[in-house]
């Protein structure tokens, strides 16, 4: 299928990427920190809180518990419902109420000076090097005061005994490994007559009834097509024309299209639709006749019993001794009638009838060249269908070895399956399984790894005392006893650093100074990786280009000049249409003529992402993965999982104008360039007259330029093209007929990416940072708009 190829297309381009950035990052924390910016601003703008009306079942916002809200006694009132709970256990909000009254009940240990985090909280406010090690250099501008201190400390820990619960777990992970009998993309079958092709493409596991071929002349493409290889065709369809101005439309014609198992046969052939024959002479005799001639005729079954085929039926016509004699029309089977309207009588004598009607039409059971038309060319295509093998490889991570002896615990109970028997989709395939995860209980004393004395014994400390924490009542034995030691305060504890720099980071005893600005490296490597995802998405398998645009163009006329930049394009994303998908790419600006690029975005948006459903944006509805359409849906596009209904051409041309409407002297095609202008997507190749002032056949003043261009579906697709092509010293074409064709792989091999300056494309994919002032403040002033009780703020 079309998404293998793009899979290839996507590692060959990164692979092409890739070997030519050859400089190593130089700052890794400056980029992190700048990816981190980044990526905080992009995701904020796509989380959404849903509205709790729309989430939590029976959401009010006014529940009856409001009423209690400043009454001075609620315990007689809590005591009643309490108890008027007691004869509806089951019910959620009396479950919620008790278990409410029974956690506000339950006692909680104080957290005592001693208490370990508190005191390592102390130790570092003191002197951060005791903790984050030696940092001295980069903190040599602090200054360090002595402290008075004791020169002992209290130190608190816990001690367990008695068995715990645990489990362990042996999980199952499938990975595949896919395999083609063809190269994706490749035309991998042939046949041929005289200088005329048919091929077959490698897109493996595309469904029979929508295999691609071409025909070729010279070994030059001449047309692309699908064809239906499901169902047999018993007469020659058309499957693509080109205008003939001849006679006729020149067409491919298919038939013989069985596929038994993955072995398929196609007959194709290239004929007009009709040619045009004459006999006889245009001279004085005048007796020249000419009839249009068609390339097959029909073989028809027989007529049910009781009725007879028009050829078998003979009427005449005339009067006096002008009679002519002719046959019904033999596509259809007639009846006996009492009536008219036709007349005739059954030469063969199965009948005997004198009037007739038309009963059905004869069934069509084969096909024969017709021999007035003239030869024909004819290529027969065999081939095994492009298939995927996927192997399946089952990898068990088991945490329940070694044997649990070996920790001091014992099996508690068998392992027993808590994922299981379930079909999971693993990239793309659905893959069944008995069980992916066993689980086995665990009896475990508590304290093993459990006691937290240990380190303090190990640093000297005394023991000073000991405490009962919890007791197990039906044993008798203390379960957890709380420790206390006294400690020696470690050296350098007694002094405290301040006035230290801000501009400092330090992890594991690796310091930063987060002054340095930027560098360029990360933007870079963003930016060539986002060439690869559209190498990779916008993939023209016909030809196989990437980053290819479409020929646009504007008219300057004497009063009006409709070639103009408007703004409102930059907000015309995939993302800012659809709610989701890529900010950098702009779809819905390319015309009705290169629909590929709206079908292939979406596909890639939202098939690979394993969405399912549909939604409905600028009036298009997008259907997913089968999901049901809207009733009275008109379907424009069906492919691979994806369904696009309505007409989104139309609809987003709307969208895009909205801005020019007024322009009435401009139509809506320069509208839509003006919008991709705004957008940054445009190169501009040249203007040339388009109309002008003749006096005497002479071009005296030109009222009208008209300049041409190529526009792409991204900013960066444009800036590959524009730097690309120097490099190939390949053109633009002319002003009049612009060449926006696309790279070959080959061509996108060679490119030198580390020679482009990418700046402008910087600039699109690092955002501002937010107002953090004006955002607290904002909420300073919310604040106190807030209310104990009523679940919101205003």
């Amino acid at each position: 299928m079309r998404r293998s190829i793009r899979l290839v297309v996507t590692w060959l381009t990164l692979s092409c990427f890739l070997t030519t950035q050859t400089a190593g990052l130089a700052q890794p924390h400056d980029e992190g920190t700048a990816a981190g910016q980044t990526a905080n601003a992009a995701t904020r703008s796509q989380i959404t809180a849903p509205r709790a009306t729309e989430v939590v079942p029976g959401y009010t916002t006014a529940p009856p518990e409001s009423a209690y809200y400043g009454q001075t006694n609620l315990s007689g009132q809590a005591n009643a419902r309490l108890a008027a709970c007691a004869s509806t256990p089951n019910d959620p909000v009396c479950q919620a109420q008790v278990g409410a009254m029974s956690s506000a009940n339950t006692p909680r240990d104080a957290v005592s000076a001693f208490d370990p985090a508190v005191l390592a909280a102390r130790n570092i406010a003191g002197n951060p090097a005791t903790t984050l090690e030696d940092i001295a250099s980069y903190y040599s501008g602090c200054r360090v005061s002595p402290v008075a201190t004791s020169s002992t400390q209290t130190r608190v820990c816990r001690q367990y005994s008695g068995n715990a619960q645990q489990s362990c777990a042996r999980t199952l992970t499938v990975s595949l490994a896919r395999s083609t009998n063809c190269t994706p993309g490749d035309w991998f079958a042939h046949a041929g007559t005289g200088s005329t092709g048919l091929d077959a493409q490698c897109v493996p596991d595309r469904p029979v009834a929508q295999q691609h071929f071409r025909i070729t002349g010279n070994g030059i493409p001449l047309a692309f097509f699908d064809v239906d290889m499901a169902t047999p065709l018993v007469f020659p369809l058309e499957v693509s024309a080109s205008p003939n101005s001849a006679s006729g439309a020149t067409g491919v014609w298919v038939v013989n299209n069985p596929c038994l198992g993955d072995v398929c046969h196609l007959t194709a052939m290239v004929a007009d639709e009709y040619q045009t024959v004459c006999t006889g002479s245009a001279g004085d005799s005048g007796d020249l006749s000419c009839t249009q001639v068609r390339p097959f005729l029909e073989i028809y079954g027989a007529c049910p019993i009781g009725t007879q085929s028009g050829d078998n039926i003979l009427t005449s016509s005339g009067s006096g001794d002008s009679y002519t004699s002719s046959y019904l029309d033999g596509a259809t089977c007639y009846a006996p009638s009492p009536s008219s309207p036709y007349y005739g009588y059954d030469v063969t004598g199965t009948l005997q009838a004198w009037y007739w009607t038309a009963y059905l039409p004869r069934p069509v059971v084969g096909w024969h060249f017709n021999p007035a038309y003239g030869s024909i060319p004819q290529m027969s295509l065999s081939y095994v269908r492009p298939t995927t093998s996927v192997t399946e490889t089952d990898q068990w991570d088991d945490a329940c070895h070694p044997p649990s002896n070996s920790t001091g615990c014992a099996v508690a109970s068998a392992a027993r399956c808590v994922d299981g028997p379930a079909t999971k989709i693993i990239d793309g395939v659905p893959v069944t399984r008995d069980c992916w995860r066993f689980e086995t209980t665990l009896s475990c004393p508590q304290n093993a790894g459990s006691n937290e004395c240990g380190p303090l014994i190990a640093a000297g400390c005394t023991p000073t005392g000991t405490v009962c924490q919890q007791m197990n009542a039906a044993t008798g034995v203390c379960e957890i006893n709380e420790n206390t030691y006294t400690c020696p305060v470690p050296p350098g504890s007694n002094v405290a650093a301040s006035n230290c720099p801000a501009n400092v980071f330090c992890l594991a005893g690796s310091c930063f100074n987060t002054s340095y600005a930027n560098d360029g490296d990360f933007a870079r490597s963003m930016s060539f990786m986002e060439a690869a995802r559209e190498a990779g998405v916008y993939l023209d398998t016909d030809n196989m280009q990437v980053f290819k645009g479409e020929a646009n163009s504007c008219r300057d006329r004497l009063f009006k000049n409709c070639c103009s930049s408007d703004a409102s394009g930059a907000g015309m994303s995939n993302q800012s249409l659809y709610g989701v998908g890529s900010r950098l790419v702009f779809d819905v600006l390319m015309n009705a003529d290169n629909r590929a690029f709206v079908y292939q975005g979406l596909s890639a948006l939202l098939t690979g992402g394993g969405f399912s459903g549909s939604f409905t944006s600028y009036g298009v509805t997008v259907a997913v993965n089968g999901t049901a359409l809207p009733a009275g849906s008109a379907v424009l596009y069906s492919g691979d999982s994806l369904v696009i209904a309505f007409d989104p051409w139309s609809l987003a041309i709307a969208v895009v104008i909205y801005v020019v409407m007024s322009l009435t002297s401009c139509n809506e095609s320069e509208g839509k360039l003006a919008m991709k202008e705004g957008a940054g997507l445009c190169h501009t190749i040249g203007s040339y007259c388009s109309s002008c002032l003749r006096i005497l056949g002479f071009c005296v003043s030109c009222v009208e330029n008209t300049t041409g261009k190529c526009c792409f579906n991204s900013k960066l697709a444009r800036i590959i093209n524009e730097q690309g092509r120097l490099q190939f010293s390949k053109g633009w074409g002319s002003a009049q007929g612009p060449d926006c064709s696309g790279f070959t792989i080959a061509q996108l091999q060679s490119l030198d990416f580390s020679s482009m300056d990418l700046t402008e494309f910087y600039a699109s994919i690092v955002p501002s940072l937010p107002n953090v002032n004006a955002i607290q403040n904002g909420n300073a002033a919310r604040a106190t708009h807030c209310y104990y009780g009523q679940g919101k703020c205003q």
